[in-house]
């Protein structure tokens, strides 16, 4: 099962629009991609919380930060508002991209941000420059994948098309957030509010 997925992930970054037909053509239940999406938030949140063991902030953080279970919510919140508003942005200008097909897509991304977050984790002890680099690389690429797995989803069959709902979508979730926020009060946060 390993091998399968370290060769799933050489070709998604390889090959990011053929690695995106195969993930999609796996069809996973919706409970499944539930439990995955779960999965992959606790897995990203625990390795957060250990690099602020390794390497402990300057200052003080927001307590969004520094709580685990308030970050997995965020984190979690986040993934399903990005979930939601790419099927539906992506919809909007005319994509054919199911829920459950985003939802696969954008778990699979999150499990590599894991990976990635491993060998940053590692690296950080040894070279942390290096490891600095590699989280810059990683999230700069990661959105030329994003582009390439909206692009196969939605069946646009042109990345300017992937751009302009990945931007309607970044509106859309930059809105659900702050409603969000306001919702649970930004004090609550450890955030200063804008006076």
């Amino acid at each position: 099962m390993l091998n399968v997925l370290i060769a799933l992930a050489m070709r998604t970054i390889s090959q990011p629009r053929e690695a995106a037909v195969e993930i999609l053509s796996m069809r996973p239940e919706r409970s499944i991609l539930w439990s995955a999406l779960a999965l992959a938030v606790v897995l990203n949140t625990i390795v957060y919380q250990l690099s602020l063991v390794l390497t402990p902030p300057q200052g003080p953080l927001p307590v969004m930060f520094t709580s685990p279970i308030i970050f997995a919510g965020f984190i979690g919140a986040g993934l399903i508002l990005s979930i939601y508003s790419l099927t539906y942005a992506g919809r909007f200008i005319g994509g054919k991209a199911s829920l459950e097909s985003i939802m696969a897509l954008l778990i699979w991304l999150q499990f590599l941000r894991f990976a990635v977050q491993l060998v940053a984790f590692v690296l950080m002890i040894i070279m942390p420059g290096i490891a600095g680099l590699l989280v810059l690389g990683a999230t700069l690429y990661g959105m030329y994948l994003l582009l390439h797995f909206i692009d196969v989803a939605h069946e646009f069959d042109n990345l300017f098309t992937s751009f302009g709902a990945l931007i309607l979508s970044g509106l859309g979730i930059m809105l659900g957030l702050a409603i969000l926020l306001s919702m649970l009060g930004l004090q609550n946060m450890g955030l200063t509010p804008y006076v």
